[in-house]
């Protein structure tokens, strides 16, 4: 007996299901250590490397395996860097768009802000 297409089709959304939830939204060592410090004071870089790379890469390109499952943004490019304004990365960062996960409840407002510099320095000359 053949498994069916619905069957099949469980067997493949499941596993994928599982990565895009589990993936992205790590709460690591400094999430929890700077919660409370100023933005200038927070490792944007290292909060950037245990919560985003996962989906944007460490360059910030999205050239990753679950970058390319959910479609992520590519912090790199020109026209997102330049028709973005701080405020957009901001509530980004915070709600999550389409099935990036919010981190309004797993960062501090500092963090988020310093992710959002962070973010500014992918921009290419």
């Amino acid at each position: 007996m053949q498994p069916n297409a619905a069957t099949l089709s469980l067997l493949f959304l499941f596993p994928l299901l599982f990565l895009l939830l589990s993936g992205c939204a790590s709460q690591g060592p400094l999430t929890v250590r700077q919660a409370n410090i100023p933005v200038d004071q927070v490792d944007a870089r290292g909060l950037f490397l245990e919560n985003c790379i996962i989906c944007h890469g460490k360059n910030g390109r999205a050239h990753t395996f679950h970058g390319w499952l959910v479609d992520a943004q590519n912090l790199t490019r020109a026209d997102f860097q330049d028709k973005t304004s701080d405020a957009q990365i901001i509530h980004a960062i915070t709600t999550g768009p389409s099935v990036m996960p919010a981190f309004g409840k797993k960062l501090s407002a500092s963090e988020i802000e310093a992710l959002a510099r962070y973010v500014r320095t992918f921009k290419q000359n």
